[in-house]
């Protein structure tokens, strides 16, 4: 296979920091061997600071053979405002998850992020429509999530956060845009969730806290994630503790593999 890495192979990446964990490149790489495009493109894991993504991302677009990337935690959000431009998709969520180089250099930017985690839940037997859900979180992948939510017409979201403004403004561009759809930031002592979900990167780290309480998990029917590694999650192993039926963030990352693989143009 090493023979098939020539002077003409595209690169493309997963932007993550930290990217040891990331399962991207070993799922994209299998799934280009699949199609019978490795070694036409290769992924790569790409391991960048905060403080060194946007002079990074300038340097993309000077790598000629540099197809495209998928755009992990901490940089979704940053990463929409450093950009050419922009989806519909990704100007709606207000970050990006996915690059794609075009051949002048420009850098354009999607969200794939929601459609994926709504996706994942499919596959698995599980459906948002009429549900009432929690959603932990309001950065890029939160947002992403929380429109497809209300897209494919959850009943009811409620968005909790670290930053309660954050959960506020989040809240109001999804009125804005799915006025149908009840959106709050307030839990209230009665309320029940069909569906829980982890929208941070709260449990990649083992001493992270819980980002649903354990009370809380007690009030709600499904726990899903969007941490991938470790898959099961200290909120997963509580959740399952307690009884609750969990889903991992595997499958939205799997839902999602062939579609960030098109826009980077391996297809």
């Amino acid at each position: 296979m090493l023979a098939s890495i020539t002077g003409n192979t595209k690169i493309i990446g997963v932007i993550a920091d930290p990217v040891s964990q990331a399962r991207t490149p070993i799922m994209a790489n299998t799934l280009l061997d699949e199609k019978g495009l490795w070694g036409a493109f290769v992924m790569l894991p790409m391991h960048v600071s905060a403080e060194g993504f946007p002079a990074f991302i300038a340097g993309l677009r000077a790598l000629k053979n540099f197809g495209g990337a998928v755009v992990s935690m901490p940089h979704k959000v940053v990463a929409a405002n450093l950009v050419d431009e922009l989806t519909p998709e990704a100007r709606l969520v207000g970050a990006v998850n996915v690059v794609r180089r075009n051949q002048d250099g420009r850098l354009i930017g999607t969200m794939l992020d929601g459609e994926g985690f709504v996706a994942g839940l499919a596959c698995a037997g599980y459906s948002v429509k009429g549900a009432n859900v929690l959603l932990a979180g309001a950065g890029g992948a939160a947002s992403a999530i929380a429109f497809a939510l209300a897209k494919h017409h959850c009943a009811s979201l409620c968005i909790q956060n670290r930053t309660p403004e954050r959960a506020s403004a989040l809240s109001k561009r999804i009125t804005d845009v799915y006025p149908q759809v009840e959106v709050t930031t307030e839990i209230h002592a009665t309320s029940h969730y069909d569906i829980a979900i982890n929208g941070t990167s709260l449990g990649m780290k083992p001493n992270d806290d819980l980002p649903i309480s354990k009370s809380l998990i007690a009030r709600c029917d499904l726990i899903a994630e969007c941490v991938i590694a470790p898959e099961m999650t200290p909120l997963l192993q509580e959740a399952s503790d307690q009884g609750k039926v969990v889903h991992t963030g595997v499958p939205m990352l799997a839902a999602q593999m062939n579609l960030m693989l098109a826009f980077m143009g391996a297809e």
